[in-house]
């Protein structure tokens, strides 16, 4: 009867409901172009296992340099939920190769779904209050921002969800070693393999060493212990660690079999990584290789819930009462510390950053942990009640801009015009409405379209009854009537002439009238 007990339960209630509808949402949203080559990667990659385990000899060859660094470790998580949704929603509407990436969509969910799991169990760490801790974690499902992307993200989500498992492993070590002067073998083994995970979904995992050693370093030197009994407990778990580490990376990673030291070839690649797009930010169009330093600022700036930029505000006004518990210092001092280094890191090496914060997602969580903790400190009465009005928010933008959450912003971008300012739909999550058009519209199919996302558009349409022209035909004499779309970057781009806009796919943003267009079609007659 427990388990009925609502008071007690409703998070793990939150959950179970979370899950179905957000299945559900990520299985109605459009087909983003960075999931074609993803899943290229995926099929070349699994044909270098299936040669090693079946001797077969199926194609190994890469496209491009970057086919070969790129890890495809989700896809091992995502395998066996494909089997089973594949049952279940056997009757989508889809191409064969729409229905194959739309149904990786829902295992990005249960990944994210997880995450927010451990993010209840990391606040709750910290602040031992198990219903402000679940609050916040539903805070942190519900943020649009991260919602958004759960839906079709298969890279930066899982990513981001990894590192949060992976920092609750770190903070639960931590705080073991703190109070007993012990490491549980199994947590270690656990964190050596979601490390190792972590690395084979993006290189840029590596970063996280830097958030292990302040980890390390905090736990040594407020525990006060002897640094030779110090080193004593912790040379055998860190070659347990290293052993566990290496050996799991290179099974996840099978592009290092035939030379160990792509390793390093990749984290070079990979943090240089040719990227000529350039992200719209405050009305300038920042190139990725060539970035200011005040990027990542900028763009948190906006995209944190503005309670959380309060969280960070408060924080001077209640430190010594924070610091001046030793865990909380290992907790919050470590995570604090990480994300500047981490920042400092990214801006001092020129990490080629765009499409907003997607490659450093994963400080949005850590942010989170520590504003959120910082708010309950400072006023336990009324935490709760401001998290509780932002969830009735976030739940009214959620419904309303589906399916562009993830271009969500803060109040503060509203002062001025989003248009022009900022980016809209550069994943091109507007293909599944731009085909709906279409078949609403029943138009001839003699009639070709010519978009910048052609493949992402004929997934959801019948191929023998569909016409597509290649984008960079758009001037050429092709034989009229045609239609144009435009989405993401190539909103702008200018259209052959007598042609008529047809159609805006477009949403409004909080409680702003501004209009947002991600989408434009025009017919050439």
């Amino acid at each position: 009867m427990k388990m009925l007990h609502f008071k007690n339960n409703f998070f793990n209630y939150f959950i179970l409901l979370y899950l179905i509808v957000s299945i559900f949402a990520s299985l109605n949203v459009g087909i983003t172009h960075d999931e074609f080559h993803n899943l290229d990667v995926w099929n070349i990659k699994k044909n270098i296992y299936l040669n090693y385990l079946f001797n077969s000899n199926l194609s190994v060859e890469f496209e491009d340099l970057g086919m070969k660094y790129y890890g495809v470790g989700f896809h091992f998580f995502s395998l066996p939920f494909e089997l089973i949704f594949n049952l279940i929603f056997s009757n989508l509407d889809l191409t064969e190769l729409g229905k194959t990436l739309m149904l990786k969509h829902p295992s990005i969910v249960i990944i994210f779904t997880i995450s927010g799991i451990y993010f209840q169990k990391i606040l709750n760490f910290i602040v031992q209050n198990k219903t402000y801790a679940s609050l916040s974690a539903i805070f942190y499902l519900s943020y649009p921002y991260l919602l958004g992307h759960s839906f079709f993200n298969f890279k930066d989500i899982p990513f981001m969800s990894i590192w949060v498992i992976c920092t609750f492993y770190i903070i639960k070590i931590s705080n073991i070693f703190f109070k007993r002067n012990e490491i549980k073998n199994l947590d270690l083994f656990l964190l050596a393999i979601l490390t190792s995970f972590l690395i084979s979904i993006r290189i840029s995992g590596i970063l996280i060493f830097f958030e292990f050693f302040v980890f390390v370093l905090f736990t040594y030197q407020i525990s006060k212990i002897n640094f030779k009994k110090f080193l004593k407990i912790i040379t055998p778990k860190l070659l347990l660690f290293i052993l566990t580490f290496i050996s799991s990376l290179f099974l996840l990673h099978p592009t290092y079999w035939t030379n160990p030291f792509i390793f390093f070839d990749s984290i070079s690649y990979m943090s240089q990584h040719i990227q000529t797009v350039c992200t719209t930010t405050f009305g300038d169009c920042m190139k990725a290789q060539s970035l200011p330093s005040t990027y990542v600022p900028l763009w948190l700036l906006v995209k944190l819930p503005i309670i959380i930029l309060v969280g960070f505000l408060i924080l001077p006004l209640i430190d010594k009462k924070i610091f001046s518990n030793e865990l909380h210092s290992i907790n919050i001092g470590s995570l604090i510390l990480s994300i500047i280094i981490i920042m400092l890191s990214v801006i001092f090496f020129n990490f080629h950053l765009y499409d907003e914060i997607r490659q450093v997602m994963f400080l949005v969580p850590l942010c989170f942990i520590i504003s959120l903790s910082v708010i309950y400190f400072f006023s336990n009465a009324i935490s709760k009640s401001i998290l509780i009005i932002y969830l009735i928010f976030f739940l009214y933008q959620n419904i309303k801009i589906f399916p562009y959450n993830y271009l969500w912003l803060n109040n503060f971008s509203t002062i001025a015009k989003i248009t022009n300012n900022f980016e809209l739909d550069y994943w091109g999550a507007s293909t599944k409405n731009i085909a709906k058009f279409f078949k609403k519209n029943k138009f001839n199919k003699d009639e070709c379209i010519i978009s910048n996302r052609n493949d992402g558009i004929k997934q959801f349409l019948n191929l023998r009854e569909a016409c597509f022209i290649n984008f960079r035909n758009l001037h050429k004499k092709n034989q009229r009537p045609f239609f144009v779309v435009l989405t993401e970057r190539s909103l702008n781009k200018g259209v052959p002439n007598n042609c008529e806009k047809i159609y805006d796919e477009n949403f409004k943003m909080n409680f702003s009238k501004e209009k947002l267009v991600v989408a434009k079609i025009f017919k050439c007659s």
